[in-house]
């Protein structure tokens, strides 16, 4: 889903204009106070994915409704005396995750984060925030393939959506496992580079 595709049609485009273009995308996201400008953006962010190349378009926001609609719930519960216009407050938010989430999936599908991780050193960047970035664009695809992988493995086992509660349980818990083998060893890993670096 967030993996790296070089065959997009933005691929050969330098690092910082892309890099630019997110922050003006999350700068517009967080601006804009008019519904039916937040929908242009997301209709802008949402054509040039299709632009780029990307297909997975239903894998991509499936995820995004759980959330989205606890957040809904969230808002009318406890903001329901506050006096706030709650229809215009919960689909503009709606629109502002939608946006961000779109212009993140952009810049990830056509950013290589080795040439990303290059631009950050060569603007002297600190290492507390270029490794991060490097980690969650690196291992977040390898992520997805677990969770893939989990999934088909409890469908073998003849557990599918139309138990959810089990379902979630059964994928969530050994893909936990899984993040926390694998932030381990990336752990491990930086403490004995830096170990090397300063012997």
């Amino acid at each position: 889903m967030f993996q790296y595709s070089s065959k997009s049609l933005f691929s050969e485009v330098k690092e910082q204009y892309k890099l630019g273009f997110l922050f003006l995308a999350f700068a517009a996201a967080f601006l804009l106070q008019d519904i039916f400008l937040l929908l242009c953006l997301f209709a802008v962010l949402l054509t040039l994915l299709a632009v780029a190349g990307y297909r997975g378009f239903f894998g991509l926001f499936i995820g995004l409704l759980p959330f989205l609609a606890l957040a809904d719930i969230g808002f009318v519960i406890f903001l329901s005396n506050s006096g706030l216009d709650l229809l215009h407050l919960t689909i503009s938010s709606n629109l502002r995750i939608l946006c961000l989430f779109t212009a993140t999936a952009f810049f990830t599908f056509s950013t290589d984060v080795f040439a990303l991780h290059k631009l950050f050193s060569k603007m002297h960047f600190p290492e507390e925030i270029c490794l991060p970035v490097y980690v969650l664009f690196r291992f977040l695809p390898e992520i997805e393939h677990d969770l893939v992988e989990i999934a088909g493995i409890q469908k073998i086992r003849g557990i599918t959506k139309r138990n959810p509660v089990l379902y979630i349980k059964s994928v969530m818990i050994p893909l936990l496992f899984t993040v926390l083998q694998k932030s381990d060893d990336l752990a491990i890993a930086y403490y004995l580079r830096k170990k090397r670096e300063t012997s």
